[in-house]
C-alpha cells in the first residue's frame, strides 16, 4: 500500500504516460526547423548516444503541447486559417537536396504565428524565436502561403490575474504578441547558415558551441557587506572589484555556469566541450585557498 500512495502522489499514471511519450514528429525530412536554431553540436552527438531526459523535464513541453491542441480546435479554417501544418523543401546544398520541415502554429492574414509557452514574462522577441519564425515564414512562402509578417505570441503560464489588477507595471492578459515584417533576405541567408553547419555536424565535422548556445554566465564579482544578502554592486573583473571595493565591504566571487548545458541540453554526459569544462572548473576549486 505504502507504494501505491507513494506512486499515486508523485504522479497519476496519464500525467505520466503523457509527459514520457514522445509524440514530435518532424516528417520526413533531415532537418526540421526547430532542430536548426538549436546547436549543431546536438545533432552530432545525437548519432553518438541517447538524450537524458527525466520525465519532469517535459512536464512545460506537455502543457505547451496542450494549450496547442486546444487552439488548433478552434481555428477557423473556412475563412482561411491554418494551423499546426508542417512545410517541408528541398534545400540545395553541395551539389544534393537536403529535406527540412517546419510547423506553423497558425497562420491568418498572411502572418505566420509561433506559439511560445514560457515562464514569467517576455519584454520583447527572443533572437532565437525570430530566426525560427522567419524561416518558417519562408518555408509557408516556399510551399505556396503569402507572407508578409511573422509573429511570436508568448503565452506566460505564470501570469497572475491579481498582479494585473494592482500592478499598473505588470501585464494585463496571459498573452504577448511580437508581430515583425517577414524579411526574405535574413530568413534565406539564416536558413543556409543553420543547415550548412547542421549538415557538417551529420557529417562528424561539428563545430564548438557558442556562449550565447550554452546560455553561459561568466563569473561575477559581487561588492558584499558583512550580513547582506545583495551585493552593493557586481563587477565582471576581479580587478574592477578591487579597485571599486570600500571599506567594511568584502568579495565574493560568484562562479559563472553553462545553464543550457546543465540543465537543457541532455548531451552533457557524452558532449567533450561540455567535460572539458567541467574539469576545468573542477581544477580550478582545488587550486582556490
Amino acid at each position: 500500500m505504502i507504494n501505491v500512495v507513494q506512486q499515486l502522489t508523485s504522479f497519476p499514471s496519464p500525467f505520466m504516460r503523457a509527459i514520457t511519450r514522445d509524440r514530435y514528429n518532424k516528417g520526413d525530412c533531415t532537418f526540421s526547423c526547430t532542430q536548426l536554431i538549436n546547436a549543431p553540436k546536438r545533432t552530432y552527438l545525437a548519432t553518438k548516444g541517447d538524450k537524458v531526459e527525466t520525465p519532469y523535464s517535459s512536464f512545460a513541453a506537455l502543457l505547451g503541447t496542450a494549450i496547442h491542441s486546444v487552439l488548433e480546435a478552434n481555428v477557423d479554417t473556412e475563412n482561411g486559417e491554418i494551423a499546426e501544418q508542417r512545410m517541408f523543401y528541398d534545400f540545395p546544398l553541395k551539389g544534393t537536396d537536403v529535406r527540412i520541415s517546419g510547423q506553423i502554429d497558425f497562420y491568418e492574414n498572411n502572418t505566420v504565428f509561433d506559439y511560445k509557452f514560457i515562464g514569467g514574462t517576455q519584454a520583447e522577441m527572443k533572437p532565437d524565436h525570430h530566426k525560427q519564425v522567419q524561416i518558417n515564414g519562408l518555408l509557408s512562402e516556399l510551399n505556396g502561403l503569402k507572407v508578409e509578417h511573422v509573429a511570436i505570441a508568448y503565452l506566460q503560464r505564470d501570469w497572475s490575474y491579481m498582479q494585473s489588477t494592482v500592478n499598473p507595471l505588470y501585464p494585463k492578459t496571459p498573452f504577448k504578441i511580437f508581430v515583425t515584417p517577414f524579411d526574405r533576405e535574413f530568413a534565406s541567408k539564416t536558413l543556409f547558415k543553420c543547415v550548412s553547419d547542421h549538415q557538417d555536424a551529420l557529417d562528424g565535422h561539428p563545430r564548438d558551441c557558442t556562449d550565447e548556445e550554452m546560455w553561459a554566465k561568466p563569473d561575477s564579482f559581487a561588492l558584499m557587506k558583512p550580513g547582506a544578502k545583495r551585493a552593493s554592486k557586481l563587477c565582471a573583473t576581479m580587478a574592477e572589484a578591487e579597485n571599486e571595493k570600500k571599506p567594511g565591504q568584502f568579495i565574493q566571487v560568484r562562479k559563472g555556469e553553462r545553464t543550457f548545458c546543465g540543465s537543457f541540453c541532455g548531451f552533457g554526459n557524452i558532449c567533450p566541450q561540455h567535460q572539458n569544462y567541467l574539469r576545468e572548473v573542477a581544477s580550478q576549486s582545488k587550486e582556490e585557498p
